[in-house]
This record gives C-alpha cells, structure tokens and sequence, in this order.
C-alpha cells in the first residue's frame, strides 16, 4: 500500500529567519552529537571489536568485525531516507523532528544493551542491526535540525560545534571506556559495563538536545486517501527481498550457498532500481543528488569517511598484531583520544573561522592532505611504536577536526530545498557518511585477512608481514588525496 502523500506538496508558509542564537543555545542544540561521539566510536574502536574477540577469537575477528559493520551500514544507508522524509512531514505539539528522535534513540538503547548480551556471530550482527536501525531513525531526524533552527551567518559556527562536541562526546566515551578495559579485563563484564555507559550518554544528551531545539509545527495538510499503488507496492517488496538477500550475504556464513545469495542479491537491486526509475515520486525524493554544487559535496564527503572506516574500525587490531599490544581495546582507545586531543582547536575554531572569512574549502584541503599524510607514514614504515603511534594520531586529528568544524556548514550552504526538504536531502546526504560503513569495512577486512596471512600475493609481492595493513592504509591515503580534489568542483561555496 502507499499513499497519495507523496504527490501531495506541503502548504508553504511564511517563514521568519531564525533569530540569532547564544552559544549556549548552541551547545545544548548539539549535545546530542556529544552522545552521538560517545556512541560510535568506542563500538568501532573497542566495544565491537573485543566482542567479535571473545566470541570467535582474535584471528577471525577482522572478519566479523567488517561483516558485522557492512551488515548495518546498509541499514544506515535506507533507514535515514524514509526517517528523514517522515520527519519532513511529521505533524505533532512536539515538532516534527523530535519525535522521531525519541523514538530512534530508544529503539538504539535496547540494541546497545543487547550488543553486551551477544552470543554468537550472528547474535553480535543482529543486534548491531537494532543499533544501527535506532541510531539512523533518531540520526536522521537530528540532521533536519540545525537548518531548521540555526540562521546562515552562523552555520560555520554550528557546524564547528557539531564536531566540537562530537569529539568531545569521543573523548569522554573512549576515555570512560578504556577506564573499563583497565580496570575489567578483556571479559563480558567489560563489555556490559561500557555498554551500559554509552547508553547512558546517549540518553542524557537527547534530553539536553530535545529540551533545547524549539521547532516550528507544520500546519495541517489536507489528509490523504490510502489509494493502491502496484508499481510502489512492487518497489517495496523486490526492496525488502533485497536488503534481506544483502543483509544475509554479508553477515551470514552461509559456506557454499554465498554464492547464490550474492547472485539473488545483485539480480534483486537490479531489479528494485528498474522498478524505482518508474516512480515519478521516487524520482523526486532523490531530485537533490541533481544539483551541482550538493552532488559534489555528497561525493566529497564520501571518499572522506571512506578513507576514515578503512582505518578506524581496525586500529585495535594494528595495535594487537602489529604493535603487540596485550590490552589491544585500551591501547586503541588511547590512540583515538590522541586522534581527538589533535582535532579539538581545529573544529572550536575552523567553522567559526570559516565563517569570518566566507570559506568552506580550504579547510577540506588542509584535512585531507594532513589525513593522507598520517596514513602514508603508517603504509611506509608500518609503525610499531605505540608513542609514535599516538604521534600519527595527533596529526591525523588535526586533519578529522579540520574538516568535521565545516562538515555540515558545507551542506546546509548546498542544500536545494532548505525550507520544506531539509529533513529528506540531509538525510540523502547522510548518505555519504553511511555508504562508506558498507564498502570501506567489507573490503578492508577481506584484504586484511587475506594479505596478513602468508600464500597470497598481490602485485607480485607476497602476502604475509601485515601487507595488508600497507594497502588498507595505502588506500586510505589515496581516498583522502581524493577528497582535496572533488570538493573542488563545488562552485556556490569558497
């Protein structure tokens, strides 16, 4: 079934600029990025990973770790489509992105409590899904609202708080986190305990953010009749039938059968794009992608947090087997903090500077080169020193800071529709962040495993002695090299 809604075009109302807002106001709009922070990357860095250790053992943990992750990032890629154009149109005394907030965040909570109860590989995956399902909904809802709520002249200033606090979120997770590790072990115990924590955060800052963030109510729209669409009907399905075939081929062993589960699923998305071309409201939904200027910040901005999840999702395991570390979880969470200590100026002051100075790009230049750099020194000389480790951290912190304090100015500049579609085409632009979880994971964790262990080789040069940290790394280089160039090509913004 599907409804008349989407043919049917909001009323637009006069819409006064928002007034300039305090910095406090500020803070408490973006607390929910500080629990966002402190969410994703103690899973990426240690909780998932040393999950994925105790339950299969630390030589097939890259694996799961990158199945697991590529399983949920294509709920990250579909669940922020429909979230955020349900809260584009989304009708309460609440506002219309708070709701769904809420609801996502909760939903996000219990997957992070069972997360601690997993199992089994598949148990670990499933409820990683759950996670990845509450945090997108909640996610997606969140991205309509700075410019929903925040006036132009300040979006540098916003979006330089939005990292600010993520990282800062970071800090606090991955310290409170490694203070776990320390102090339980590598064990379930430890594993509970920082789950419990992070959701924790999680949870106190929604409230700080939702208590903050006054929306403007939609006026009503006329109601629409439930008609019967079989084209729509039929996308839906062949969709289902796909993320399930993907879903299962991905973070499932299904030994010879993978094969033809790979197969279904790629015959499936043909199919579902076939369908989809046909849906005129579809076509629309995706209509941002054909604006210059948003396209190629879409583009940037990928091949960005491609280069980012070909490292950090396996940084604990460079720590074990190339560092030799003997507390892999908490030596990463140390290396990420020195990640954050680098990036914390860059993003207080770059959107604040970007601002003054009405440019956007040269801080994607500078973050990329000094990524790029960070992750050559890595490829060159494999360092197994766990200061000079921390060291690369620093520098590639500047660089992440350096480009999270625009991230989102950068967007909000580009966006088509502003007023009545920014809930839709954040969320289609959130994109570019969740792709990347599907392929830069599933990709790294197979060269990972195959070039780290010894009969394989890859350019003539033997597999074994960790060659595949040098291409994962090497790679990631390429990809931030790649982002100084494409946002380049962005012509509305300086």
């Amino acid at each position: 079934m599907s409804t008349a809604a989407s043919a049917v075009v909001l009323r637009r109302a006069p819409r006064a600029a928002p007034a300039r807002l305090s910095v406090r106001r500020l803070c408490a709009i973006n607390a929910f990025w500080f629990g966002n922070g402190a969410h994703w990357q103690p899973l990426f860095v240690a909780l998932v990973p040393e999950g994925a250790k105790l339950l299969v053992g630390s030589d097939r943990s890259d694996a799961l770790v990158g199945r697991a992750t590529a399983a949920g990032g294509i709920f990250a890629l579909l669940v922020p489509l429909l979230a955020g154009w349900l809260s584009d149109r989304t009708r309460s005394r609440f506002g219309r992105r708070r709701p769904w907030m809420v609801a996502g965040s909760a939903l996000n909570i219990v997957g992070l409590l069972l997360l601690g109860l997993a199992w089994s590989p598949v148990t670990l995956i499933g409820f990683y899904l759950l996670v990845q399902a509450g945090n997108n909904i909640a996610g997606a809802a969140y991205s309509g609202v700075i410019p929903d709520a925040v006036p132009a002249p300040q979006r540098g200033t916003a979006s330089g708080l939005l990292g600010t606090m993520n990282q800062l979120g970071t800090v606090v997770g991955i310290l409170l986190i490694a203070i776990v590790f320390s102090v339980f072990g590598r064990n379930r115990s430890a594993l509970l305990v920082g789950y419990g924590v992070v959701a924790a955060i999680f949870l106190t800052t929604l409230v700080i953010t939702c208590i903050a963030t006054r929306e403007r109510p939609l006026e009503a729209a006329p109601r629409a009749r439930l008609r019967f669409a079989p084209r729509a009907t039929a996308f839906g399905i062949s969709l289902a039938i796909t993320v399930v075939l993907l879903v299962a081929a991905i973070g499932v062993e299904l030994g010879s059968a993978l094969g033809p589960v790979a197969v279904a699923a790629c015959v499936a998305a043909i199919v579902t794009t076939f369908i989809g071309k046909g849906i005129p409201g579809l076509r629309q939904f995706f209509a941002a992608l054909g604006d210059h200027d948003f396209r190629w910040v879409f583009l940037t901005r990928m091949v960005m947090q491609i280069g980012i999840f070909s490292i950090v999702p396996f940084i604990d395991s460079y720590f074990e087997k190339v560092v030799g570390s003997t507390n892999s979880g908490a030596a990463s969470s140390y290396w990420l903090l020195a990640v954050i200590a680098g990036g914390i100026v860059p993003a207080v002051w770059g959107g604040r500077l970007s601002d003054r100075a009405g440019r956007r790009k040269p801080f994607v230049y500078v973050a990329g080169a000094l990524q790029a750099l960070a992750a050559s020194v890595i490829l060159v000389s494999l360092v197994s020193s766990p200061l000079a480790l921390y060291g690369i951290g620093l520098v590639f912190g500047v660089g992440y800071g350096a480009y999270y304090a625009i991230d989102w100015a950068l967007a909000c500049d580009v966006l088509p529709d502003r007023e009545q579609g920014a809930g839709r085409d954040m969320a289609i632009w959130h994109i570019s962040f969740t792709l990347p979880q599907v392929i830069a994971p599933t990709i790294a964790a197979v060269l990972l495993t195959t070039l780290n262990n010894g009969g394989h080789s890859i350019l003539g040069i033997s597999s074994g002695n960790n060659l595949g940290f040098r291409v994962v790394f090497g790679s990631a280089a390429i990809w931030f090299t790649l982002g100084t160039v494409l946002v380049s090509r962005v012509r509305g913004v300086r």
